[in-house]
């Protein structure tokens, strides 16, 4: 066991061997993963996605993205930034949604992650298992190194408008040394209150305070803190009420390689913020629906990244305003 801390300070014990992981590890299609899913809020299935294909992304992740000197949008801000590295030269600031990176620059890198690892069957089956329909991406990531994420829930940010029914994924595409940044979860803290997203506590002015007043109350219930054992093809599913973030790596030897997303039910429609019932734009990749938001494939989508990337003080500034007026109007509706 090794004993770390997470994003604020909160302590964690995180295992080295199976032996020490309290998490079960399940096989696709057991029977027993959503009974455990819907208890502890997620729930670890081991092998789902072939190694091959991990190891097949990782190598286009080398071989087109983190080469590239332009603008993507990213995990921790959702603005258009450029690559950070770390001394170990691994992108630190993660990518946001994968299947909208304009193919011109990034083909085989969005297409071998929209086919073969968002879609892919075995993922699509246990996201049905644990949502009891088929699913609809909504979001993903990919994180090279780790700088790591603060405690928090899904739901804050994104949820199904069934609130509490999102689910995510997090696929390990190496196997995550224990001190490369593991990600954590609360054991059934989906089952406890946490702030909704207001005026007071909203994403555009006030961040801090909703991250503050999840780490209140995982100090004030004593919460669990787990950081699973993850293999390469191993997958971490998630509720969207379930505390969880990534601890800060402290291995200069090894790096967190890893894709999250994010799913609703098919039949659910798209929660932002709390606030609004947001349109999707919807793909179909290989039967699933897949939501293309922002995608550069697109021309009025890359004038838009064209205008952020330029003027980023003006877009964020409008940006910022249109976030506290749809916090504003969810509030009072």
């Amino acid at each position: 066991m090794i004993r770390l801390t997470t994003p604020r300070g909160l302590p964690v014990t995180v295992p080295e061997t199976g032996a020490e992981d309290p998490s079960v590890h399940f096989a696709a299609g057991d029977t027993g993963l959503r009974a455990y899913y819907e208890q502890n809020g997620y729930v670890v299935v081991s092998s789902l996605l072939p190694a091959a294909d991990c190891d097949r992304i990782r190598a286009l992740w080398e071989a087109e993205v983190k080469p590239s000197p332009d603008f993507l949008y990213r995990q921790a801000t959702a603005k258009a930034e450029r690559h950070v590295f770390n001394a170990q030269n691994w992108v630190m600031n993660p990518i946001l949604n994968l299947q909208n990176v304009d193919p011109r620059r990034y083909s085989r890198f969005r297409e071998f992650a929209t086919d073969r690892i968002l879609t892919a069957r075995p993922l699509a089956d246990a996201f049905r298992a644990l949502l009891g329909e088929s699913p609809t991406i909504v979001q993903s990531m990919y994180f090279e190194g780790n700088s790591a994420t603060w405690e928090h829930e899904d739901s804050y940010y994104l949820e199904s408008e069934k609130v509490g029914s999102m689910a995510a994924a997090w696929i390990a595409l190496e196997d995550i040394a224990p001190t490369a940044g593991r990600f954590f979860v609360c054991p059934r803290s989906h089952a406890i209150e946490v702030a909704r997203h207001g005026p007071a506590n909203n994403v555009a002015e006030h961040h801090e305070v909703y991250i503050e007043s999840v780490v209140a109350r995982i100090r004030e219930l004593g919460l669990e803190i787990r950081a699973p054992i993850m293999k390469k093809g191993d997958v971490l599913f998630w509720g969207a009420r379930t505390i969880h973030g990534s601890l800060d790596s402290r291995d200069p030897a090894h790096a967190r390689s890893s894709i999250t997303c994010h799913a609703i039910s098919d039949s659910h429609r798209f929660l932002q913020l709390q606030s609004r019932i947001k349109p999707l734009d919807i793909a179909d990749v290989n039967g699933i629906r897949v939501h293309r938001a922002k995608d550069l494939a697109r021309l009025r989508n890359r004038a838009i990244f064209w205008f952020e990337t330029r003027f980023p003080r003006v877009f964020h500034s409008l940006k910022r305003a249109a976030v506290k007026a749809v916090v504003r109007r969810g509030v009072s509706s």
